[in-house]
């Protein structure tokens, strides 16, 4: 199995990963992934409910932060945590447009582990390595 993301220990007071994927789609739902298991016990959260989401981006690295901070935002306005993602990235004149459906369920505190306060553009980074996509992003928390 490939890998989907990965924790660095390159910061001290956030939280640093790398997210792969084959195309932006997988890219954005594992770093989707990866910020979730930051936030709580991602094995826990059950796919019991979704919520639509729709992000822009002008460039592959727009469209992932914008991606990260919705899901955040949306995280706190509707009390949920997320477990899959399933997402259509359209490529436009003018960069991309993503939408996507967010599955997961309500907070439960015992499901609670790391407040990501932000998504932040340290160290941010999409690119294309051989035939596939690469994100480092760093979470304020």
């Amino acid at each position: 199995m490939e890998k989907k993301f990965e924790f660095s220990e390159d910061v001290t007071s956030d939280v640093m990963f790398r997210a792969y994927g084959k195309n932006l789609e997988e890219l954005l739902k594992n770093a989707g992934l990866a910020m979730f298991t930051v936030m709580c016990d991602i094995e826990k959260i059950e796919a019991k409910k979704f919520v639509e989401v729709k992000v822009e981006g002008e460039n592959e690295e727009e469209l992932l932060y914008n991606w990260l901070s919705e899901l955040l935002t949306v995280h706190e306005i509707k009390s949920m945590f997320f477990s899959d993602f399933e997402i259509k990235v359209e490529r436009r004149e003018n960069g991309y447009v993503a939408r996507a459906k967010a599955f997961g369920e309500d907070i439960k505190p015992e499901n609670v582990l790391t407040v990501v306060k932000a998504v932040t553009y340290h160290k941010f980074s999409v690119k294309k390595e051989n035939d596939s996509w690469v994100a480092t992003v760093v979470l304020d928390i």
